[in-house]
C-alpha cells in the first residue's frame, strides 16, 4: 500500500521500486526530497524521457512534502451508523413509497430552470410532512430541464432552508424520471451487482410522486453520491477527500481535461493535484512505467472489479465504456482513487438501442484508463478473471437477483391493483415490457462470458 504520508509519487526518473510485499510502501527516488527532482517520463523524446510540463512539475511538487495521516478510529464511528440506518429506512424496497410534493403557484415556472437555486416545497414521505425543503431540477449536460407536466427528475434537499433538518437522517434525496431507465430497474439492479461485488454502489428504491396534488408518476429513488454517502461506506475519518464526477460534454476523457472534471466543493481549498498526476501517468506514461506507477494512482484491484462490473452489466454509459456517469474519490488515507457507479440507467440490456448492449465484456473501452489496462497483459489476465469471478456466485447469485426483480413485481402489483389508471400505472406497464430481457439477462449470467453471445 502507498504511503500516503509522503504525497504522490513522481512519474519517471529512477524508475519506482516495487516492494514484494503489497503492504510495504512504494519508494521513488527523489520522493521525499523537499525540492522534488524533474519529472520524466521514460520512451519520450529527449535525454533519458521528456520533461512534463511545468503546471505538472508545479502540482506535483504541490504535494510530494510529507504530510501527517490521521491514527485510524478503532472505535465505532456513530456518524457512519447514522448514515447506514438512515438509508436502510429511506431506501426500504418492500415498499412502493408515496412522495406528495407541493410547490407554491409563484415557484412553479423556476423549477424548469437550468439552475442550482433551490426553491421552497412541502415535502412528504409516507406519510411524514417535512417544510421548508430545497428542490430543483436534477440533470447533467445530456438532459433537457422540462416544466413539471414533463416529469423531471428532482435533486431534493432537507436542509437548503432548515439547518440541519433531515429526512430520517438523510441530508439529500435524488428522483429519477425513468426517461432512460425504460425498465425502471435498470440502475437498481446494476447497483446490486457493485454491492456484491464489495464495491461503494447508491441504494435506489421507487415512489410514486404526486405534484401538487397531480398524479406525477412513478420515480426511482436514488442515494447521491455525497459526503454522507462517503460516510457510509468509508466512515467519517475518511469522507472529506476530493469526490469527482464525470459528466464532461462530449464524453471527453479525464487524461485529457482534468481541469474540466467537476471537483466538488472545491472551494473549500481541495485541489486537483492527484487527479493531473494521473492525467499525466494516462497520456505519458511508456507501456512499462504505466504498468508500474499507475498503481501509485489508482486503487488497482478495486478499479479492475469495478470495470469488470460495468462489463458485466452491460453499463455501457458508465466510465469505462463511454467516459461519462461516474464519480472517482481521491481516499484521503492513500490518495488513490476509487470508482463509483452512478447514472447507470443502460444497463441489463434493457435499453432501446442496442449500440448500448454490450455485445462482450472485453469489446473496446473508451476510457483511456480502461485501454491502458488491457493493453498490459498482467492486468488483461487480471481482468479477464475478475469477469468470470463476478459472473458466478456469490456475486451474480441468479436466484437472489431475480428474487429482487419479484419483489419489485410485487409493489407494483399492489399499486395497480388499486389505481387501473394513471401516470404511475402507466410507467408500471413499462416495467413488464420490460422484466423478461432482465430475467434473460440474469439467467444468462450477464455479458460475462465473451464467446457465448448475448442474452
Amino acid at each position: 500500500m502507498l504511503d500516503s504520508r509522503s504525497g504522490p509519487p513522481i512519474i519517471g526518473g529512477p524508475r519506482a521500486r516495487l516492494p514484494s510485499n503489497p503492504e510495504s510502501p512504494i519508494m521513488i527516488d527523489g520522493l521525499r526530497s523537499r525540492r522534488p527532482p524533474p519529472v520524466f517520463v521514460r520512451g519520450l523524446p529527449g535525454r533519458g524521457g521528456c520533461r512534463l510540463g511545468v503546471a505538472l512539475l508545479a502540482a506535483v511538487a504541490a504535494v510530494a512534502s510529507p504530510a501527517s495521516e490521521p491514527a485510524p478510529d478503532r472505535a465505532a464511528d456513530p456518524s457512519q451508523a447514522k448514515v447506514q440506518a438512515a438509508v436502510a429506512r429511506v431506501f426500504d424496497t418492500s415498499v412502493l413509497h408515496r412522495i406528495e410534493i407541493v410547490i407554491a403557484k409563484a415557484d412553479v415556472s423556476k423549477i424548469a430552470r437550468r439552475t442550482d437555486e433551490r426553491i421552497r416545497c412541502t415535502f412528504t414521505f409516507d406519510g411524514k410532512v417535512i417544510e421548508d425543503v430545497g428542490i430543483r431540477q436534477a440533470g447533467g449536460p445530456y438532459h433537457p430541464f422540462l416544466p413539471l407536466s414533463g416529469k423531471p427528475s428532482f435533486s431534493i434537499k432537507f436542509n437548503e432552508f432548515v439547518k440541519g433538518q433531515d429526512l430520517f437522517g438523510l441530508e439529500k434525496l435524488v428522483l429519477k424520471n425513468g426517461l432512460q431507465d425504460l425498465s425502471y430497474v435498470n440502475e437498481h439492479m446494476t447497483y446490486e451487482v457493485f454491492r456484491r461485488a464489495g464495491l461503494p454502489a447508491p441504494f435506489t428504491a421507487h415512489a410514486a410522486v404526486t405534484i401538487n396534488g397531480a398524479d406525477a408518476g412513478l420515480y426511482v429513488m436514488r442515494e447521491p453520491v455525497n459526503k454522507q454517502f462517503l460516510t457510509r461506506n468509508f466512515g467519517k475519518q475518511y469522507s472529506e477527500g476530493p469526490l469527482y464526477e464525470m459528466n464532461l460534454p462530449g464524453l471527453r476523457d479525464l487524461a485529457d481535461n482534468p481541469e474540466d472534471v467537476e471537483l466538488k466543493n472545491e472551494e473549500d481549498g481541495r485541489n486537483r493535484a492527484y487527479l493531473r498526476r494521473l492525467a499525466a501517468i494516462l497520456t505519458k506514461a511508456p507501456k512499462q512505467t504505466f504498468a508500474e506507477i499507475i498503481p501509485t494512482a489508482i486503487d488497482l484491484d478495486v478499479y479492475i472489479t469495478f470495470f469488470a462490473v460495468e462489463a458485466a452489466t452491460s453499463d455501457f454509459d458508465g466510465f469505462s465504456f463511454h467516459n461519462n456517469n461516474s464519480y472517482f474519490y481521491e481516499h484521503p488515507k492513500d490518495h488513490l482513487f476509487r470508482f463509483i457507479p452512478y447514472g447507470a440507467d443502460e444497463a441489463f440490456w434493457a435499453t432501446g438501442t442496442p449500440v448500448t448492449q454490450l455485445s462482450s465484456p472485453f469489446q473496446q473501452p473508451r476510457a483511456l484508463l480502461a485501454r491502458r489496462i488491457q493493453e498490459i497483459p498482467e492486468f488483461m489476465a487480471r481482468f479477464k478473471a475478475e469477469v468470470a469471478r463476478v459472473g458466478k456466485e456469490p456475486i451474480w447469485d441468479k436466484a437472489a437477483l431475480r428474487e429482487r426483480v419479484a419483489q419489485v413485481d410485487r409493489i407494483f402489483s399492489e399499486y395497480t391493483a388499486a389505481h387501473k389508471s394513471g401516470r404511475t400505472t402507466s410507467d408500471i406497464r413499462r416495467f413488464y415490457s420490460y422484466r423478461r430481457t432482465i430475467e434473460r439477462f440474469i439467467d444468462a449470467g450477464g455479458t460475462t462470458n465473451g464467446t457465448r453471445g448475448l442474452p
